[in-house]
Protein backbone atom coordinates (compact mmCIF):
# COMPACT_ATOMS: atom_id res chain seq x y z
CA UNK A 1 0.00 0.00 0.00
CA UNK A 2 1.43 3.54 -0.82
CA UNK A 3 -0.41 5.91 0.95
CA UNK A 4 -0.90 9.69 -0.56
CA UNK A 5 -2.19 13.09 1.07
CA UNK A 6 -3.13 15.85 -0.44
CA UNK A 7 -4.34 19.35 0.85
CA UNK A 8 -8.39 19.97 0.33
CA UNK A 9 -9.05 22.06 -3.07
CA UNK A 10 -5.35 22.16 -3.90
CA UNK A 11 -3.56 21.36 -7.15
CA UNK A 12 -1.91 17.68 -6.46
CA UNK A 13 0.71 15.78 -8.69
CA UNK A 14 1.33 12.34 -8.43
CA UNK A 15 4.60 10.97 -9.49
CA UNK A 16 4.06 7.77 -10.93
CA UNK A 17 7.10 5.84 -12.29
CA UNK A 18 6.56 2.70 -13.20
CA UNK A 19 9.90 0.72 -14.11
CA UNK A 20 8.89 -2.36 -15.69
CA UNK A 21 6.86 -1.08 -18.84
CA UNK A 22 7.17 1.00 -21.65
CA UNK A 23 3.95 3.91 -22.11
CA UNK A 24 2.78 4.16 -25.75
CA UNK A 25 0.56 7.11 -27.04
CA UNK A 26 -2.75 5.97 -26.39
CA UNK A 27 -2.06 4.29 -23.12
CA UNK A 28 -4.80 5.22 -20.24
CA UNK A 29 -4.02 5.84 -16.85
CA UNK A 30 -7.54 5.68 -14.29
CA UNK A 31 -7.23 7.27 -10.93
CA UNK A 32 -10.21 6.43 -8.83
CA UNK A 33 -10.61 7.73 -5.06
CA UNK A 34 -13.85 6.16 -2.84
CA UNK A 35 -14.83 5.53 0.33
CA UNK A 36 -14.01 1.89 0.51
CA UNK A 37 -12.88 -0.50 -2.40
CA UNK A 38 -16.37 -1.70 -3.74
CA UNK A 39 -18.37 -4.08 -6.24
CA UNK A 40 -19.12 -0.82 -8.49
CA UNK A 41 -18.31 -1.75 -12.04
CA UNK A 42 -19.55 1.83 -13.16
CA UNK A 43 -16.93 3.58 -10.16
CA UNK A 44 -20.40 5.96 -10.05
CA UNK A 45 -19.95 6.47 -6.10
CA UNK A 46 -16.08 7.58 -6.55
CA UNK A 47 -15.69 11.03 -5.15
CA UNK A 48 -12.62 11.25 -7.54
CA UNK A 49 -12.66 9.35 -10.83
CA UNK A 50 -10.69 10.75 -13.75
CA UNK A 51 -8.12 9.95 -16.25
CA UNK A 52 -5.04 11.07 -18.16
CA UNK A 53 -3.82 9.57 -21.61
CA UNK A 54 -0.29 8.95 -22.14
CA UNK A 55 0.95 11.70 -25.47
CA UNK A 56 -2.09 13.56 -24.95
CA UNK A 57 -2.50 14.48 -20.81
CA UNK A 58 0.53 13.43 -19.73
CA UNK A 59 4.33 12.55 -20.43
CA UNK A 60 7.24 11.46 -18.68
CA UNK A 61 9.30 14.15 -17.06
CA UNK A 62 13.29 14.59 -17.37
CA UNK A 63 13.45 11.67 -14.71
CA UNK A 64 11.08 8.94 -16.25
CA UNK A 65 8.54 9.42 -14.56
CA UNK A 66 4.85 10.65 -14.88
CA UNK A 67 3.16 13.55 -13.26
CA UNK A 68 -0.32 13.07 -13.10
CA UNK A 69 -1.80 16.25 -11.80
CA UNK A 70 -4.92 16.72 -10.00
CA UNK A 71 -7.03 19.86 -10.30
CA UNK A 72 -8.35 21.90 -6.69
CA UNK A 73 -11.64 21.09 -8.20
CA UNK A 74 -10.26 16.91 -8.45
CA UNK A 75 -9.58 17.19 -4.56
CA UNK A 76 -12.40 19.55 -3.54
CA UNK A 77 -14.00 16.61 -1.70
CA UNK A 78 -14.61 16.64 2.30
CA UNK A 79 -11.49 15.99 4.30
CA UNK A 80 -10.78 12.23 5.57
CA UNK A 81 -9.19 9.18 4.78
CA UNK A 82 -9.86 7.37 1.54
CA UNK A 83 -9.31 4.41 -0.44
CA UNK A 84 -7.54 4.85 -4.56
CA UNK A 85 -5.87 2.98 -6.79
CA UNK A 86 -4.35 3.41 -10.64
CA UNK A 87 -5.02 1.01 -13.16
CA UNK A 88 -3.25 1.10 -16.17
CA UNK A 89 -4.99 0.12 -19.76
CA UNK A 90 -2.59 -0.70 -22.50
CA UNK A 91 -3.77 1.35 -25.58
CA UNK A 92 -2.18 -1.55 -27.40
CA UNK A 93 -4.45 -4.44 -25.98
CA UNK A 94 -7.36 -2.89 -23.95
CA UNK A 95 -8.71 -5.75 -22.75
CA UNK A 96 -5.54 -5.98 -20.45
CA UNK A 97 -6.17 -3.86 -17.57
CA UNK A 98 -3.34 -4.15 -14.60
CA UNK A 99 -3.51 -2.01 -11.19
CA UNK A 100 -0.35 -0.25 -10.55
CA UNK A 101 -0.95 0.98 -7.01
CA UNK A 102 -3.14 1.22 -4.17
CA UNK A 103 -3.54 2.51 -0.59
CA UNK A 104 -5.04 5.36 1.57
CA UNK A 105 -5.72 8.64 0.08
CA UNK A 106 -5.69 11.70 2.65
CA UNK A 107 -7.68 14.61 1.83
CA UNK A 108 -6.13 17.32 4.36
CA UNK A 109 -7.95 20.48 5.74
CA UNK A 110 -7.01 23.37 5.33
CA UNK A 111 -8.85 27.19 6.34
CA UNK A 112 -8.83 28.80 3.10
CA UNK A 113 -11.38 27.46 0.74
CA UNK A 114 -12.93 30.62 -0.93
CA UNK A 115 -10.62 30.37 -3.98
Amino acid sequence: MNPLRCYRKNTFVILLDVCDYTFQAGDTIYFTVKVKPDDDTTDGDALIKTSWTYGTDVDLNDQGVLECTLTATETDIDFGDYFYDIKLVAASDPTVEQTLVTGDFTVLPVATLRV
